[in-house]
Formats: C-alpha cells, sequence, structure tokens
C-alpha cells in the first residue's frame, strides 16, 4: 500500500517571534468580519460594526460616521453612535464639540495619514480630555478611517474607560481589522453611492438621507435623535422635508420606497 501524502508529518508554521496578536485578538477579529459581512446596505452595515465593536472589544461609546471626505463625516456627523448617555451628547454639542481636537485639521492628517490612531497621540492635555472627557470617565479614545476614494470614507470613534490610554496592542487590532474591514467598507459605500444616485430626483440633504434611513427602519424620532447627535425636533423637521420630497404619506411608505431603493 502507498502513502497517499507527500508529507504526512508536516508541522504548521511557527508564530513569528513577539507575535502582536493573540489567537483571543483574532477570534474577535472574526467575529466582528462575520457580523458585518452579509449587511445588506450601509445603514445594516455600520449599525452592525458599532455593535460588534461594543460587543467583541468591549468599547462602550462607539460613534460610525461617513462622508465624502474625514471633514465632511466628522461635521455633518452622519452615521450613527451608541453607548453615549443624552447628558454627555448634550454637554458636547453645547460646549465642546468645536473645542474636540480629533476634529482639527492636524487630527486629520494624522488619522488618514496612520489609518488608526489615539487620541492621546494627538493632543492628550488638551482641555477637552482634561475638562471634559476625563471627568466623564472617558480616558482616551481610538480613531479609526478607511478610505474608499471616490465613494467617501468610513470613520469609526471608540471610547476607552478601562485604561489611562488606548494600548498598542489595541491600536495593533485595529490596524488589522482595519485592513480586513476595507474591501467590505469599500463595497458598502459604493452601493450606498449608486443607491443615492439612482434617486437624484430626491434633493435630500445628506442629514436628511440619515433620518430617511433610520425612519424607514422603524426607529421613532427619539431613537433618531439620539443616533444621530441631534434634537427631536430637529428630526421632525427632517422627517417633514423627507415625506414632502419623496412623496410619502406615512413612514411606511418611506420604508417600502427604500427597501426598493
Amino acid at each position: 500500500m502507498t502513502d497517499a501524502l507527500t508529507n504526512p508529518r508536516r508541522s504548521p508554521r511557527a508564530l513569528p517571534e513577539g507575535e502582536a496578536l493573540s489567537a483571543e485578538d483574532h477570534r474577535r477579529l472574526i467575529g466582528v468580519l462575520e457580523s458585518v459581512d452579509h449587511a445588506v446596505d450601509l445603514p445594516e452595515f455600520r449599525e452592525r460594526l458599532l455593535h460588534a465593536l461594543q460587543n467583541w472589544f468591549g468599547f462602550t461609546g462607539v460613534a460610525v460616521l461617513h462622508g465624502n471626505t474625514l471633514a465632511a463625516a466628522m461635521l455633518e456627523g452622519c452615521g450613527v453612535q451608541s453607548g453615549y448617555t443624552p447628558e454627555f451628547m448634550a454637554e458636547y454639542n453645547a460646549r465642546w464639540m468645536d473645542r474636540d481636537p480629533l476634529r482639527s485639521p492636524r487630527a486629520a492628517e494624522i488619522i488618514l495619514a496612520r489609518g488608526v490612531a489615539r487620541l492621546d497621540d494627538i493632543e492628550p492635555d488638551s482641555p477637552f480630555v482634561s475638562e471634559f472627557l476625563r471627568p466623564t470617565g472617558i480616558n482616551d479614545k481610538a480613531v479609526m478611517v478607511v478610505d474608499g476614494g471616490s465613494a467617501g470614507l468610513l470613520f469609526v470613534g471608540m471610547a476607552v474607560v478601562d485604561a489611562a490610554r488606548v494600548s498598542d496592542r489595541d491600536l495593533a487590532v485595529l490596524h488589522a481589522l482595519r485592513r480586513h474591514l476595507a474591501p467590505l467598507v469599500i463595497e458598502q459605500l459604493e452601493r450606498d453611492r449608486d443607491r443615492r444616485a439612482a434617486h437624484a430626483n430626491w434633493q435630500l440633504t445628506p442629514r436628511e438621507w440619515e433620518v430617511a434611513d433610520l425612519a424607514a427602519q422603524g426607529l421613532t424620532n427619539r431613537q433618531i435623535a439620539e443616533r444621530l447627535f441631534i434634537g427631536v425636533d430637529t428630526v421632525k423637521k427632517h422627517l417633514t422635508r423627507v415625506l414632502a420630497e419623496t412623496s410619502c404619506a406615512s413612514r411606511t411608505q418611506l420604508a417600502v420606497r427604500f427597501a426598493a431603493a
């Protein structure tokens, strides 16, 4: 009887010395990728990514934003956030938004160049950190950006509360996650761009698109307000404009229109 295999005692490749990521880290990477892999559109993708980062990595406060540029994504706030209290967001919007170091041109250059960064490396001693974040329980923030070229980009911000700063190991994990997420993000951004282009006759602003997307998913006005960092009255105003522009008489009809988009 001859042997079936040319080398039946082949050994697995040894891991490199100083391997940055553990088996647990890789399992979490796979967990996130499996969570978002079958999302049918960008709104579902960003929701799945947000909850996967909370569930698999333990980040409580997470924001997933997107836009044509990093500045557009962060300044217009297109996307969703979860884990922050209404009081925290009200204080941020009222007093600290314009003083957020992550919204500065310098921070944008660093984030775009590195792909993954931490607030502690950008401006650790700013009043935003010492007077606002740390007193509310947030010690540092990790940020990640995936560039989708002409389709725009995706920005993810994650609050860190259980350590003085984002660890080097967490940065290594996020760098690996960013590489694996890139093709999925690009596909979703391109699909969303094409979906909106197919309804170019709907003259909606980026914010109105966000409100329409969430309303079509069945979220209440208050839930939409919490996700988009805006007031309930602002949601009502946007939704009234959306229904008029799309010629829909109700949220149910809007959901049908969006499902067919």
